[in-house]
């Protein structure tokens, strides 16, 4: 037991150190940020922003795997679309605009994300605050595509259209030894939105009233919301019901009626057209690894060694 507290605070002591650095330093630069070849120089804007949702994760403990006991952190919130820019240069998300009265569109959630996008948003914020030895994923083959979104956007925002370009496919390869940020695997994210070791088990994540903890149907009107506004559950961790479905690691598939396979990615939590059977925590979607309807985004985890 000795040994494994002193892992875990080696380890929490370490990453501290790092983001430490991070903070301090007006110098960092990362290469093939979104996708090119340019060397970015962040700003203290850019690095605050980072250090933020970083420093705000939220330490799961006592989750089992292989036999084992062990802890990761997960954000605290959603990826927003203020930390999507500042790691990656731009905003992709559909609902760019107009929020609810009083709420803050820097801190609503990133979405119009292929899984591709989220797991190269990975990469790129483990070489940013780590070292690019650290990242959990290889990335080859890139394949991107741009898309007019003007019917989608004339449709649930009523904005002028825009061009958004994607991550249509890769080869990706995972490696779970390295320290780096990663999508959860969904049994990692269900145990979180559980509430972990502290879980009361409730249906939705962390009450069994779904408006008390959750951006849905009956209360959303049809768009996602800043982050953190409603209920956490018992860890701290806001949002796991509603507001934006949320990419997992695991990959599944999907066999049509005519015997073609097509893979898919797991999706979890229900979003803001969700309703009460859709936002149960028990409730999962096989979905396409392209953005969705600007209802899909992501949170990340950092294991713990």
């Amino acid at each position: 037991m000795k040994k494994i507290i002193s892992s875990i605070l080696l380890s929490l002591f370490f990453i501290s150190t790092i983001f430490a650095e991070l903070n301090s330093s007006d110098n960092l630069k990362v290469k093939n940020r979104n996708n090119s070849d340019a060397i970015h120089q962040y700003t203290k804007e850019e690095l605050e922003i980072i250090n933020n949702y970083i420093n705000e994760m939220v330490l799961v403990k006592d989750y089992k795997s292989d036999g084992k006991k062990r802890s990761f952190k997960i954000g605290k919130f959603e990826v927003t679309q203020e930390l999507y820019k500042a790691v990656m240069g731009t905003n992709p998300s559909y609902y760019s605009k107009n929020p609810a009265e009083d709420e803050d569109q820097n801190k609503r959630p990133v979405e119009f994300v292929s899984w591709y996008d989220a797991v190269y948003f990975c990469n790129v914020l483990t070489t940013l605050t780590m070292g690019e030895d650290e990242c959990c994923y290889t990335i080859t083959d890139i394949v991107t595509k741009t898309d007019d979104l003007k019917a989608q956007k004339d449709k649930f925002i009523k904005e002028e259209p825009t061009y958004k370009t994607f991550i249509k496919s890769a080869n990706v390869t995972i490696n779970h030894n390295k320290k780096g940020f990663r999508l959860p695997t969904m049994d990692e994210w269900l145990f979180a939105a559980k509430g972990g070791s502290k879980t009361n088990n409730y249906k939705y994540a962390g009450s069994n009233n779904l408006q008390e903890v959750g951006w849905v149907q009956s209360n959303s009107n049809k768009t996602h919301h800043q982050v953190g506004l409603l209920k956490a559950n018992e860890l701290g961790i806001y949002d796991m019901t509603g507001n934006v479905k949320e990419f997992c690691e695991d990959l599944a598939f999907y066999t049509n009626t005519r015997n073609q396979v097509f893979p898919r990615r797991i999706q979890v939590g229900g979003n803001m057209f969700s309703d009460e059977d859709n936002a149960l925590l028990s409730y999962y979607e096989e979905g396409l690894e392209y953005p969705g309807n600007g209802g899909q985004g992501f949170r990340i985890i950092n294991q713990i060694k």
